[in-house]
């Protein structure tokens, strides 16, 4: 069973091939259809690789958008917290993944060494690390924490309370909802150890360096965003920082 599952529709193979080459290339092993069995079961291989992976990873074009099996695979990986998705020709992304950050591909000029396949690694290395599967010398590891021999460590996480930008203190219950919101939808995820509400709200209205609160609650990574309510329309900004470099490691409005 290989490390990485790639999931693309088939008309895209000549675009997928060398992105895998430079997965190959950091020592993991990848799955994706060329490595289908004569013979074998097409459905039963296809549903073990993915079940087994560490990471998928969906390649979205106008095609792979269109086909159900390919939204299939990629609905798993989200769910299960191990999708990492990259893009070609702007495609428009399925709905239940739109807030997944995505990479765009389109001017990486089959490069390895490109900012845009570099992200991707580091995304796949960091998932390795965290789902315990064997990790090959020369990949990128970032900050992820190490993995004992009792399983994988979960990534300790603390939500700082989301700023109320509106102007009005009235809607202070309102941005303090949509935090306990994200830190409960993020407690069910068991990769990730998330730090409690009260803990968490000391910290509320403060003007906070991100690496003294990972310091105070041992955590490795912080979310923190604000919520701006006008009328009927609300825009919550957030980000997830690398606590060791203060790195973005993810943001979406």
């Amino acid at each position: 069973m290989a490390d990485v599952f790639v999931s693309y529709a088939r008309s895209d193979k000549a675009r997928v091939a060398p992105l895998v080459a430079a997965i190959e290339a950091k020592g993991w092993s990848v799955w994706w259809d060329p490595a289908i069995d004569p013979g074998q079961d097409f459905d039963r291989q296809i549903a073990a690789e993915l079940e087994a992976a560490a990471v998928v990873l969906v390649v979205w074009t106008p095609a792979s958008v269109a086909s159900r099996w390919v939204r299939g695979e990629a609905r798993d990986g989200a769910e299960r917290g191990i999708l990492v998705p990259v893009r070609f020709e702007g495609a428009s992304l399925p709905i239940d993944v739109r807030a997944l950050h995505t990479t765009d591909l389109d001017d990486w000029g089959e490069d390895p060494g490109s900012p845009q396949v570099q992200e991707v690694l580091r995304a796949v290395g960091a998932i390795i690390v965290r789902e315990g599967a064997s990790e090959p010398a020369t990949a990128i590891t970032g900050s992820a924490p190490s993995v004992s021999a009792s399983g994988p460590a979960r990534v300790a996480i603390c939500v700082l309370p989301f700023a109320n930008m509106s102007g009005d203190r009235d809607q202070e219950y309102f941005s303090d909802g949509i935090t306990e919101d994200v830190i409960t939808d993020l407690s069910k995820v068991s990769a990730l150890a998330v730090t409690s509400r009260n803990s968490a709200f000391v910290f509320k209205g403060k003007n906070v360096d991100v690496s003294k609160v990972a310091r105070e609650l041992k955590v490795t990574h912080v979310l923190e965003g604000s919520v701006r309510k006008a009328g009927g329309r609300v825009r919550i900004p957030a980000q997830l920082v690398d606590a060791s470099s203060n790195d973005h490691v993810w943001a979406e409005r």
